[in-house]
């Protein structure tokens, strides 16, 4: 179509209605008019058969500059009948006012109501003229008249019916074209854009064309095209102020055509100038209506518009909705902190937010078409994988990323997903949030937790070594005393000595060095000195022992996971804890030959003694004497499993579901925290995979048991063990 010349394209512009393919099929009967048409004048006087064919070649031509221009003037009825008048008369008003009514069929296809009485008028006109004039039958004329009133009646009839259809053709096609806009539109603006447009096209009487959005009381103008006021665009009313009729458009599935006083106030609402026809559409999705359509015609329309104009609300509702999800959508994504990454399944990145461009310190273009694989983990992989392939929805798995082999691994917690595109191919959404930051805030609170339990042991463990230290202190005076003895008999016997050298008998001597070693009691000495000795250093012995668990204990450790021998660990932590058990209860230790665990030992510690101070609390408030704790471990199905068991009060079963619960607590106000057991259940499930549960008989006693993954460093330690 683009390289046929202006003329044609032009020609197939006006023939593709059915009222332009009409008007061309009665203009090509009337171009053949002259051509058989005129034989009828060969017997005029040669003046009239001049006139007649001029009169002919000059109605011919107005009539294609007519249909060129789709339109006639309303006075040319009379000067057409004038020339048709001159050619009936040349012939006589014969066979050739037959071919003449030609041109009442065609000019009937054009114009109003009107214009047909003033057709009407001319064809009176004619035939007086042809009674008079030329002295015509006037049965002949009156027949022809008659032929002619209901050739312009039927051909009246037949244009509107087919400018009906056009219009319905045209609102179908502008439907349509607004449609494929629609889908093509990539921001709100453009989809208001063509609905406009399209609004614009419905009806030769819209003048103007408003797009409203409903935000609680009030109406916003949020576009607007046509003959609008300076004030229509961005105009917000309140909806109160709309007509009451007005409200029949503010529901799903509705629509109002405003006439008289309320299209008046509509007009004046939507700040348009006075419109005689306002129609109202509304926008809605899902049941429930966010805007309005507003159409303000310059006169009441030929046809029912609520159809079409339904039908373009609903198409542009639908897309703005979908425009503003997609949004609101991207607005979250890419001020989202986590790092979002969509990937076709065989995980070829094929899109990246800015969250995941900040976590990796890269561009999104240097990500897009990488191999979402390559920056996992080695070791983190099946473990992601894994989640997404179960039944349950998947959960986030810690695990490592980083871009390349010289940059640094960075925690996240990811989960991966399989969506189903729209072309039906499977895609791989992967969410991953960097906890960095919090696993170091986690260490941090730990720590924090474990130095408050030190804290809290700070005063037993105080008189722990006071204890020790006061008989090493008594011990080294009574040392010091002895040796000061030893020292004046050792006076003496050198005395005795250096005396003895030069005499045979030295009586005096010998008699006070005896009564000095009487004095001094030196078998005393000789026996007591090598005890008080080993009681100093078995003393010393303790405290060091006491330091050492102490300091093993307080250590921060590190965040990654080290091998660990659990069985000194537990010792270390009881030692620690023994001020908070000497005083209730006997500690029983049954600790199996165990590999070294890989593990996070600083928690073990912790989860230990929360363990066992719990378990001396309980002992306590069962008020029944001293109690036992007993601390064991073994390994079991691939499992380290460590049992803490307490003869104390026991858990009531209606508050057993509870126990691991943040802030619960059975203790007084301002005794407890609700943090141990919680604490314990964290550190075991999750930051080492393990488990944690326990047993109770009410007024019996209770037994934890936390089970580890067996991770050990060589896979024949544990065949060994379990040997």
């Amino acid at each position: 179509m683009d390289s046929m010349p202006i003329a044609v394209r032009r020609w197939f512009r006006r023939t593709d209605t059915m009222l332009g393919q009409v008007r061309t099929l009665f203009l090509l009967f009337v171009l053949i008019w002259p051509f058989f048409g005129l034989w009828g004048v060969r017997r005029a006087p040669a003046p009239l058969a001049v006139a007649a064919v001029v009169a002919t070649l000059c109605l011919v031509g107005w009539l294609v500059l007519g249909y060129r221009r789709q339109r006639f003037p309303v006075w040319s009825w009379v000067v057409e009948g004038m020339g048709v008048a001159v050619v009936a008369g040349a012939s006589g008003y014969g066979t050739t006012i037959g071919v003449c009514f030609l041109w009442i069929n065609f000019r009937a296809l054009y114009g109003c109501l009107r214009e047909k009485l003033v057709a009407v008028a001319t064809l009176t006109g004619i035939m007086a003229v042809g009674i008079t004039v030329f002295h015509a039958s006037a049965e002949a004329v009156v027949s022809l008249l008659i032929t002619a009133f209901l050739a312009l009646v039927v051909n009246h009839v037949l244009a509107r019916a087919a400018a009906a259809r056009d219009r319905a053709a045209a609102r179908e096609r502008a439907a349509a074209s607004a449609g494929a806009g629609l889908v093509a539109s990539t921001t709100r603006q453009d989809a208001m854009d063509v609905t406009l447009g399209a609004a614009l096209s419905m009806d030769g009487q819209v003048s103007a064309a408003l797009v409203v959005t409903i935000a609680g009381p009030a109406l916003h103008v949020v576009a607007a095209a046509g003959e609008i006021g300076v004030e229509a665009a961005g105009w917000v009313v309140e909806r109160t102020a709309l007509p009451d009729e007005a409200g029949a458009a503010l529901v799903p599935g509705g629509f109002v055509q405003l006439t008289g006083d309320a299209a008046q106030e509509a007009s004046a609402v939507f700040r348009l100038r006075p419109h005689p026809v306002v129609v109202l559409a509304p926008l809605a999705v899902n049941g429930s209506c966010f805007g309005l359509l507003v159409l303000a015609l310059t006169r009441r329309p030929q046809d029912d518009l609520s159809s079409s104009v339904t039908t373009l609300a609903d198409e542009a509702a639908l897309t703005l909705d979908q425009l503003l999800s997609r949004t609101r959508l991207k607005a979250v994504v890419d001020h989202s902190p986590d790092a979002l990454v969509l990937a076709s399944e065989a995980g070829v990145i094929r899109f990246v937010n800015p969250g995941t461009e900040k976590l990796l310190g890269v561009t999104a273009s240097s990500l897009t078409g990488r191999d979402l694989w390559s920056l996992l983990h080695p070791d983190d992989r099946d473990g992601v994988l894994a989640a997404a392939a179960g039944p349950e929805p998947p959960a986030a798995r810690p695990c490592r990323l980083r871009i390349g082999d010289e940059a640094q691994w960075t925690s996240v917690e990811a989960v991966i997903d399989y969506v189903n595109e729209h072309d039906g191919s499977r895609s791989i959404v992967f969410n991953a949030r960097d906890v960095s930051e919090r696993q170091r805030l986690e260490l941090d609170l730990r720590h924090a937790q474990k130095l408050e339990s030190v804290g809290r042991l700070a005063a037993g463990i105080a008189h722990e070594i006071n204890t020790p230290i006061q008989f090493v202190g008594d011990n080294a005076r009574f040392l010091e005393t002895a040796f000061a003895d030893l020292n004046r008999l050792q006076e003496a016997y050198r005395e005795l000595i250096s005396a003895t050298r030069g005499e045979a008998r030295h009586a005096d001597l010998v008699a006070d060095v005896e009564r000095i070693a009487d004095e001094i009691d030196i078998e005393f000495l000789l026996e007591e000195v090598p005890m008080a000795l080993q009681q100093s250093l078995e003393g010393i012995n303790r405290v060091a022992g006491i330091v050492r668990a102490m300091k093993a204990f307080g250590h921060p450790g590190s965040e990654e996971k080290t091998q660990a021998d659990l069985g000194e660990a537990i010792a270390n932590t009881l030692i620690v804890a023994n001020n908070e058990i000497k005083y209730v209860a006997d500690v029983v230790t049954d600790f199996a030959e165990l590999p070294l665990v890989h593990c996070h030992l600083g928690d073990i510690n912790q989860v230990v003694l929360n363990l066992v101070v719990n378990a001396a609390h309980a002992i306590s408030a069962a008020d029944r004497g001293r109690g036992t704790i007993t601390v064991r471990t073994r390994l079991a199905d691939s499992q380290v499993v460590i049992e803490v068991a307490d003869t104390g009060t026991g858990v009531p079963p209606e508050i057993a579901d509870k126990l691991f619960d943040p802030f619960f607590t059975t203790k007084e106000v301002g005794t407890g925290t609700g943090q141990g057991l919680a604490l314990v259940r964290t550190l075991v499930v999750d930051r080492h995979g393990g488990e944690v549960d326990f047993t109770s008989e009410p007024g019996v006693g209770t037994v934890f048991t936390v089970r580890l993954p067996a991770d050990l460093a060589q896979g024949s330690d544990m065949a060994e063990v379990g040997a």
